[in-house]
């Protein structure tokens, strides 16, 4: 009897960690983290530019947007006031944005897997421009296509060492 008992318990307890690491996992999703900060990222979109590059890259602005911040798909205008970041990723695929570690340089020459103009917008009131803008100086994106969704896995920094790091899932729609 006593057995069963502690077999039981022991199966419960094994579900209960196993349930709680998967939820864990989840709620990491989308978030950034900075410092004793942090944002949620909800929608992304992105902009092909028509022109194909010297270097055979074609170029993305990718916009990944927080709580709060909408961007008008007619007009391309940000509003509200929440968190965005925004990036031009140059990509060897014509069509999006293709797997694979693209890297902010400041000397960057717009080639394939590059990224550049990284900007992120904190706590940041769209109609009237108040709130914390960072320039990101160096670091990695690494981009997975799931299908429909994509993955950002974002570690990045600005050029005083402020380090911001999180990932990005879900739909990219075109704008």
């Amino acid at each position: 009897m006593r057995s069963k008992y502690l077999a039981a318990v022991l199966l419960f307890s094994a579900v209960l960690i196993s349930c709680n690491g998967s939820k864990d996992d989840d709620e990491n999703l989308n978030i950034i983290t900075f410092g004793d900060n942090q944002f949620s990222l909800y929608r992304g979109f992105y902009t092909k530019l028509d022109t194909l590059l010297s270097t055979g890259a074609t170029p993305f602005i990718i916009n990944l947007l927080g709580e709060g911040v909408t961007i008008n798909s007619e007009t391309d205008q940000v509003t509200g006031t929440g968190s965005l970041i925004r990036a031009y990723f140059y990509s060897d695929n014509n069509i999006q944005v293709s797997n694979g570690l693209y890297t902010i340089d400041p000397f960057n020459k717009k080639e394939s897997n590059g990224v550049d103009s990284c900007v992120i917008y904190y706590n940041y009131n769209f109609e009237v421009d108040t709130g914390a803008v960072y320039t990101i100086y160096a670091g990695t994106f690494n981009v997975y296509n799931l299908g429909r969704i994509m993955s950002y896995k974002i570690d990045v920094q600005t050029k005083d060492l402020t380090h911001f790091t999180g990932e990005f899932q879900g739909t990219m729609d075109q704008l």
